[in-house]
């Protein structure tokens, strides 16, 4: 190798050096990635010198073939460089919301990209996000001031010794001898773990191979295992003793990135939740404040997936995108009779509503266009849920009962900038950072729209003939951002979600922590609706004694194991499984 520097000429050399550089900016991509989005951020930089490694040989194996081109057409190398360079930025934005790397499938998603997207992900920079870009804009810089011309030169010696190097760097990042390879290279962590222990060759392979099971077409055998885990390990109860009256009509709330840690909460000596805090205080409310949140790449559409079916997400896809058409059991099915609606915020091709609605049962799926065509968003201001709340209470005169009304809102959806709602004694505070401020704001707007909802059931006479249950889709801004915490410092109460049910046969207060997919058959049992054969993948709280949940991350218990976990834990392969094979009762 020495010995063909030396007999470089000098447009070789310059060729050399910007591979050199090239190489040098993949690496150091790769590398700023998995720091931001695994291995604890850019202080952790001089600590992870294996992570390097294999940035370093995936670079030089993913830019080789560079060397088999000829010299007029290895301008094309800016093709996957600038490809890169959105691909990092994207992956750190992506991080920071769903706490994970973007499957690749899901940038086909093409109909969720609009203004509040692009909103959300502006957001989401930050200023270290510098360090992605500003090595790519040197690199072109560099290119622009010594372009040189020249021959073709050698073209196979330095591919093959770039191979080389790449294996030997390889071997200074791969190899542990306490690893556990198989585990490493094949098992199912999350895709940042994955990306952060392999680099970024191997996970894309392994995206890749996910994605082929994601059109996986079920054999006997496994059908047979999901017959066998419904018949033996799910629940066949048909009684309905915890629903004194039958056939009351049925509210779903589905809020947008609401917390527990708000709800009772004071800012400067005033409720943030005055409505939902006067709910709570009544009777017959079932409330379980601490609700792990379950949903994936799907992010609110696992939500809507997971509390209309009580099936578990994929943990690597968009059910409500590559499966939405199902079938599947649905709630509304199970309220058998029922005059099934769903009011949504945006357009209904956001996470393919418009097809998830008909496969969850809903006879009419009302969107952002019935608000606009109805003026109540015009008449809120722009203001999502207020309108949302004001069309569905001219809309409960026309529902046959008993009916079920899914409403989805929007408003505490990111980001939380000046103008987005009306300021209030939130946004002046002083006590708050900026980010605190802006949530609990649009925290505090919806709850005095669901609060005008409810008054609106009780003036046309429907609340006493109601159970309105309030539910989350997901997290957004954690208590310890709040409080001045570090993000790796968190406790339950950080990050739990709320299940408040109003209008039931029960009082009950839930301390423990349950899962998202146990919320599908505690309404069940509050609805009164056993006779239907799918109990979900869940427990009913009113039933089991619910004290853990497995998150869907890196499959890892949230609080106590309990007889109940190997069940839990099957439950994500069973619907896997379920979801592939479009299983319907």
């Amino acid at each position: 190798m020495g010995a063909w520097m030396r007999h470089m000429g000098r447009n070789e050399r310059y060729g050399t050096l910007f591979f050199g550089c090239c190489v040098a900016v993949v690496a150091w991509q790769c590398f700023i990635v998995a720091l931001d989005t695994q291995l604890g951020g850019v202080g952790r930089m001089l600590h992870e010198w294996h992570v390097v490694a294999i940035s370093v040989a995936n670079a030089l194996l993913l830019l080789s073939p560079y060397w088999l081109l000829r010299r007029r057409w290895r301008w094309l190398v800016w093709i996957p460089l600038a490809l890169l360079t959105v691909w990092c930025l994207m992956q750190t934005c992506y991080c920071r919301a769903y706490d994970d790397l973007m499957p690749w499938q899901s940038l086909t998603l093409t109909d969720n990209v609009n203004s509040t997207l692009m909103s959300s992900t502006v957001a989401l920079l930050r200023w270290q996000d510098l360090l992605i870009v500003v090595p790519f804009l040197l690199l072109v810089a560099l290119c622009l001031l010594g372009r040189r011309e020249g021959g073709d030169g050698s073209r196979l010696k330095p591919f093959l010794y770039t191979l080389l190097a790449s294996a030997v760097i390889g071997v200074v990042g791969y190899v542990d001898g306490t690893d556990n390879y198989k585990r490493r290279f094949l098992h199912n962590f999350s895709n940042r773990e994955y990306f952060g222990q392999n680099g970024f060759l191997p996970y894309c392979a392994f995206s890749l191979y996910q994605a082929a099971l994601n059109s996986h077409t079920l054999t006997d055998d496994e059908r047979a295992e999901v017959q066998r885990f419904l018949d033996e390990e799910c629940p066949h109860y048909i009684d309905n003793r915890f629903a004194l009256t039958g056939g009351r009509n049925l509210v779903l709330i589905i809020v947008e990135s609401l917390h527990t840690w708000p709800i009772g909460m004071e800012v400067d000596g005033r409720e943030v939740t005055p409505s939902l805090n006067r709910l709570l205080a009544g009777d017959s409310v079932i409330y379980a404040p601490h609700v792990l949140f379950q949903t994936s790449h799907g992010h609110s559409s696992d939500a809507h997936f997971i509390y209309n079916t009580g099936l578990l997400p994929l943990r690597d896809g968009v059910v409500a995108v590559n499966w939405g058409q199902g079938p599947f059991p649905t709630l509304a099915a199970a309220l058998k009779g029922y005059d099934c609606r769903e009011l949504i915020c945006t357009p209904g091709v956001n996470w393919n509503q418009n097809v998830t609605a008909r496969t969850y049962g809903f006879d009419t799926l009302y969107t952002r266009d019935h608000l606009e065509a109805s003026g109540a968003l015009a008449r809120h201001g722009g203001v999502d849920d207020a309108a949302m709340t004001d069309f569905a209470a001219a809309l409960l005169p026309q529902l046959r009962q008993p009916f079920f009304l899914e409403m989805v809102t929007m408003t505490m959806h990111t980001p939380y900038t000046d103008g987005k709602v009306r300021p209030s004694w939130i946004t002046a505070s002083d006590t708050l950072t900026a980010e605190a401020r802006g949530y609990l704001n649009c925290v505090n707007v919806t709850d005095s729209c669901i609060g005008a909802f409810v008054g609106d059931l009780r003036r046309l006479g429907l609340w006493e003939n109601t159970v309105v249950a309030i539910v989350s889709d997901h997290t957004q801004v954690y208590r310890n951002r709040v409080e001045g915490r570090s993000d790796y410092e968190f406790v339950p109460d950080d990050w739990g979600i709320p299940l408040i049910v109003l209008g039931c046969d029960t009082t009950l207060r839930y301390d423990d922590i349950i899962g998202q997919v146990d919320v599908y058959p505690t309404l069940l049992d509050v609805m009164g609706a056993n006779a239907y054969p799918w109990k979900g993948l869940g427990y009913s709280i009113l039933r089991y004694p619910v004290k853990g949940a497995v998150q869907p991350r890196n499959m890892t218990v949230i609080g106590d194991s309990t007889d109940l976990t190997p069940h839990q834990f099957k439950a994500w392969d069973i619907s896997r499984l379920m979801i592939y094979d479009g299983w319907s009762f």
